[in-house]
């Protein structure tokens, strides 16, 4: 996704089409930052697979990020350019449910927090969604709030 994302950007930069470098640069943030929550979250929740197989950590990594990548694409081109996206997100995360790797809550978290990495680099309206890490007692929380900017 990476590749394909930084493809869309060069091909914007190279033939001078500002809107289209636009894209690919949101879909390298939304990579980027749900990379980022990908990792933070693996290590801090330490959850077993429901097969029990593997050491422990929360499986996120393609669910998040196929979730920000498709939810970039829809913010730039309305839900009809993005429909295919979300079915192969949708796709991935299914899958996992399927071979028993995952738990169900485990999908819905990976696609929300994906969803929030995607809006939070795509704040083109007058709506902000800043997410933050909060530092708990014995772990921390991700905080997404919404702002309105009058």
């Amino acid at each position: 996704m990476l590749g394909t994302a930084a493809t869309v950007y060069a091909i914007g930069r190279l033939k001078d089409e500002p809107k289209v470098s636009h894209v690919g640069m949101d879909l390298i943030r939304a990579l980027l930052i749900s990379e980022g929550l990908t990792q933070g979250l693996k290590y801090t929740v330490r959850r077993e697979r429901p097969d029990q197989s593997g050491p422990k950590f929360l499986p996120l990594d393609m669910r998040l990020n196929t979730f920000a990548f498709a939810t970039a694409l829809e913010r730039h081109l309305g839900w009809r350019g993005a429909v295919p996206a979300y079915i192969f997100s949708s796709y991935v995360a299914s899958s996992r449910l399927h071979e028993n790797r995952h738990f169900l809550s485990d999908v819905v978290f990976g696609a929300t927090v994906g969803i929030i990495s995607g809006r939070t680099v795509t704040r083109h309206r007058r709506e902000s969604y800043p997410v933050e890490i909060a530092l708990l007692p014995g772990g921390a929380a991700v905080v997404c709030t919404r702002r309105t900017n009058d």
